[in-house]
């Protein structure tokens, strides 16, 4: 069986390095990208297993990613997760309001990130 692999879109380079290393630690295979416009190309044209997204940054934010990626039939099925610093009452609604299918406040906590995401694949996409 080979590992899922996910896509993490976040601008921030110290938080994007943090999660490709925690989840290829993991045995997940990452692709990663620094803006949502980056990150939405990618998520159209390479085959991934779960989508995580930051919210705030620069060209297309979060949101934008979220709407664009449910606007097409096949993306729908794909988990599209939130990882953001948003976490002020009322923002996972907003998220899961806009396409997301869940809402992770960061800073994340590193001895449990992995776990939390195969908690979104389930146990047919373990590493």
């Amino acid at each position: 069986m080979t590992a899922a692999t996910i896509l993490v879109i976040e601008d921030d380079e110290a938080s994007r390095q943090l999660a490709t290393y925690l989840l290829e630690a993991a045995g997940f295979q990452v692709l990663s990208a620094d803006n949502g416009a980056a990150g939405l190309e990618l998520a159209l044209t390479a085959p991934h297993d779960l989508i995580l997204c930051d919210l705030q940054m620069p060209i297309m934010n979060g949101y934008q990613v979220a709407q664009t990626l449910r606007s097409h039939p096949h993306w729908r099925a794909v988990p599209l997760v939130a990882v953001t610093a948003f976490s002020m009452p009322g923002d996972r609604e907003k998220a899961l309001d806009m396409g997301f299918d869940d809402h992770l406040s960061k800073p994340i906590t590193p001895e449990t990130f992995a776990q939390q995401i195969q908690g979104f694949l389930g146990t047919a996409n373990a590493p």
